[in-house]
């Protein structure tokens, strides 16, 4: 190869190089839409530690999801908190919902960047409504791992939200809780309503819940008065129910 063709080569890749800098500059958004399991959340975990490993800029994760396994789920928080914890700044924007696992999900975002477009939806709901166990028997066997998991979700939520404890145990009890985009904003759920995560302007604010106070009209024409089942935005049986993953050790019913 003569010194003409070498300095062709060179400047293919160097443009090759640039070109793929300016990709991964401006393509630093991940996607998780659909159940969580073990696949998406394994393509999330990897993608977001690429793009960190490669350097620091920012990142986008936005969220479609009616939620899935929690210890997948929670995987991907703990994924993303540690990211976060080497100064990469994580944006998470809720485009549809976040239900379920999806709304703990959302509270591993960098301080002020849970973010909301004006028509997405939130919903929390008991942590053991996730189980989906058909028997007393075996819902038995998992009993102490449930309550493990329930207090590490409970408190995810209050310590994002601002709301006491006692308050988040108390909205999710017997029913599914759910909340519009400016009532999660007020709940104290996310941080902004947003048109675009990219200045992350907010298009409303919601004046802060008094202390204890429950914001009854999140659901609009399906809220339900108080000590009623509220009605859910989309019928049960269209979404998946956040699943504990069976214990292989545990009798089986």
């Amino acid at each position: 190869m003569d010194l003409t063709d070498r300095l062709v080569v060179e400047l293919i890749e160097s443009v090759k190089q640039v070109l793929k800098r300016e990709a991964s500059e401006r393509l630093r958004e991940v996607y998780l839409v659909g159940d969580i399991d073990k696949d998406s959340a394994r393509q999330v975990i990897e993608r977001m530690r690429e793009l960190v490993n490669d350097n620091t800029r920012p990142i986008t994760l936005y969220l479609n999801t009616a939620g899935g396994n929690v210890t997948d789920g929670l995987a991907v928080h703990d994924s993303i908190r540690e990211i976060v914890s080497r100064g990469c700044e994580v944006t998470i924007v809720v485009q549809g919902m976040a239900y379920s696992m999806g709304s703990v999900l959302l509270q591993a975002a960098s301080a002020g960047r849970r973010l909301a477009f004006p028509h997405a939806w939130i919903m929390i709901h008991e942590p053991a409504k996730w189980a989906g166990w058909q028997s007393t028997t075996a819902a038995q066997h998992h009993l102490d791992r449930l309550r493990q998991m329930q207090d590490q979700i409970y408190r995810i939520l209050a310590k994002r939200s601002g709301r006491p404890l006692k308050q988040i145990i108390r909205d999710t009890r017997r029913t599914d809780f759910y909340l519009d985009a400016r009532k999660a904003l007020a709940y104290g759920l996310i941080d902004a309503v947003v048109e675009s995560s990219a200045d992350a302007e907010p298009v409303g604010r919601a004046e802060p819940l008094r202390h204890g106070e429950r914001p009854h009209e999140a659901t609009g024409d399906l809220a339900a008065s108080e000590g009623q089942q509220r009605a859910p935005l989309a019928p049960s049986d269209g979404h998946p129910r956040t699943t504990v993953p069976p214990d292989p050790e545990a009798p089986q019913s």
